[in-house]
C-alpha cells in the first residue's frame, strides 16, 4: 500500500513540475502533449503495479444480512431476487462470522452511493451504506 501510494505520488510530481512537459494547442478540438520517456516509463509501471491490487477502499450499500441455519442459502435466494429486480447491479454476499451480508455496488465515493440508495430505497428500506473493498475498473 505504501510503495503504490509513493509511486502515485512520484508520477503526480513529475508530471506537473516536469519541464520537459509541454503542451501546444494546434486547433480548438486538437492538444498535443509532449512528454519525457521517464514519466511514460513510470505510468506504466504504476498501472503494473495496481494490477497486483485491484480492490481499493470504497462503498456498497448492504441490503440484507442474515445468520443462522441455512444462512447461506438465504443469502443466495435474497441476491437472486435482486438480480431480478435490478438486472444491472453488482451484487456481493460477504461473510463476515457468523453473518452472511449481501451488498451491492462499486461505490468510489459516498455520494454515489447515496444517490445509488435513493432509487432503492423504497425496495430496501433497511439497507445502509458501509465502507467496502471495491472493484474499480
Amino acid at each position: 500500500m505504501f510503495l503504490r501510494k509513493s509511486i502515485s505520488s512520484i508520477v503526480i510530481l513529475l508530471f506537473f513540475f516536469s519541464s520537459n512537459i509541454i503542451a501546444q494547442q494546434d486547433n480548438v478540438n486538437n492538444i498535443n502533449i509532449h512528454q519525457s520517456e521517464t514519466i511514460a516509463k513510470l505510468l506504466s509501471k504504476h498501472k503494473e503495479i495496481n494490477k497486483n491490487f485491484p480492490l481499493v477502499e470504497g462503498f456498497r450499500i448492504q441490503i440484507f444480512s442474515v445468520s443462522g441455519t441455512n444462512s447461506r442459502d438465504r443469502a443466495d435466494l435474497f441476491k437472486a431476487e435482486t438480480l431480478i429486480k435490478y438486472p444491472e447491479a453488482e451484487i456481493y454476499i460477504v461473510y463476515n462470522s457468523p453473518s452472511y451480508k449481501v451488498r451491492l455496488g462499486n461505490f468510489r465515493n459516498k455520494l454515489e452511493a447515496l444517490n445509488y440508495f435513493q432509487t432503492i430505497n423504497t425496495d430496501f428500506p433497511f439497507g445502509f451504506i458501509v465502507i467496502d473493498k471495491i472493484e474499480f475498473k
